[in-house]
């Protein structure tokens, strides 16, 4: 048996696919199957007699995924500034090309503090355990994490946050202020594991208007192409990562969120010692306490919203808090989608994660 290849094709066959129709190959003329590599392409295989041998082909063809454009504009709609896609609904009083040069040029105080994360990853978790940290209360914030996201809100308002000022962002490093490595600002990176962010800006998107057609190959394609909103997870982590190592002397305090799971209250402890803020033992347990996944979606409830998420329907407002969980990504995830994940995944080899998939 011959088998001929498109070199264009990345991803083998398995082996049990081939001999399943190797066995029909005697009898019948000819076989087709289509086997997906990735969501992007299809292969078409077909067995077919050839003398006296049978001739097993391939033919790499694209997959096509029903009105993906048409889904994208209606689900996400987003704004192209300089090949990254942002949110079009964080558009405020400026065209967000022109928010994204403000926040460059954005005066920053010594004393600021940037959460910076790739959507869904413990943005409001980490941003709601600093905020206590700074007041030194065990207080929620009175407005969501939104009304001081540098892409959202109207520059001009920035000056009138008090001191110290709690900024959060998901704009890739080249987005954020120049001062940020000017003042050497701190920052707070966390990140969580590829598989638990998939899963969890899925059902995310799920709660967008127009989500009827959205599906998990179309979520799958979003996330690892540049269609995926603020670039992809490996753009903005291998970003991240770079800029860390090329300012040394920019303070970054690097958490991943399978770690804040797991010890809190260490966590808390490590991030007030990283502000500079003096807490007890009884405080950072307090504040652990507090920003538990429950109570925080408790919380939220009771928020100032933005007030272009505020004049949603209650079924079309994002869904800030699921589960929470790490791990969950098992419940959803293919064994052939996780595999392209990990695939993904391999390009941040060499950078300083620590990337854990369950506890």
């Amino acid at each position: 048996m011959e088998v001929l290849a498109n070199p264009a094709v990345h991803s083998p066959i398995p082996k049990t696919l081939l001999l399943t129709f190797v066995m029909y190959v005697s009898n019948l003329r000819e076989v087709r199957l289509n086997y997906v590599p990735n969501p992007f392409h299809s292969v078409s295989v077909y067995f077919s007699p050839s003398g006296s041998r049978g001739a097993c082909a391939l033919q790499q063809t694209m997959a096509e995924v029903p009105d993906y454009k048409t889904i994208m504009e209606t689900v996400a709609p987003c704004v192209d500034v300089e090949g990254i896609q942002i949110p079009k609904v964080f558009e405020t009083n400026r065209p967000m090309k022109e928010q994204v040069e403000c926040i460059r040029a954005m005066e920053m105080r010594e004393d600021d503090v940037i959460v910076c994360a790739f959507s869904r990853s413990g943005t409001h978790w980490l941003w709601e355990v600093a905020s206590m940290l700074l007041t030194g209360k065990v207080e929620y914030e009175k407005h969501t994490k939104e009304n001081a996201m540098l892409e959202a809100i109207e520059m001009e308002k920035t000056g009138a946050l008090p001191s110290p000022r709690l900024l959060n962002t998901h704009l890739p490093v080249s987005m954020l202020p120049r001062q940020v490595k000017d003042k050497r600002i701190k920052v707070i990176l966390v990140y969580r594991n590829v598989k638990d962010v998939f899963v969890s800006l899925y059902y995310n998107m799920l709660g967008m208007p127009g989500t009827e057609n959205y599906t998990w190959d179309i979520h799958e394609r979003m996330f690892l192409t540049d269609d995926c909103m603020y670039g992809t997870y490996v753009f903005y982590h291998k970003g991240m990562d770079s800029f860390i190592k090329d300012n040394p002397d920019v303070p970054v305090f690097r958490v991943s969120y399978e770690d804040t799971k797991e010890d809190p209250v260490g966590v808390v402890k490590k991030l007030a010692e990283f502000l500079g803020v003096t807490a007890t033992s009884e405080f950072c347990s307090q504040v652990a306490e507090a920003c538990s996944f429950q109570k925080l979606k408790e919380a939220d409830k009771h928020k100032i919203q933005m007030p272009i998420i505020e004049q949603l329907p209650p079924e079309h407002k994002p869904v800030m808090y699921r589960k929470g969980e790490v791990g969950d990504w098992k419940n959803h995830l293919t064994v052939a989608r996780s595999e392209r994940l990990d695939a993904a995944i391999k390009q941040l080899e060499g950078c300083d994660y620590h990337f854990r998939y369950t506890l």
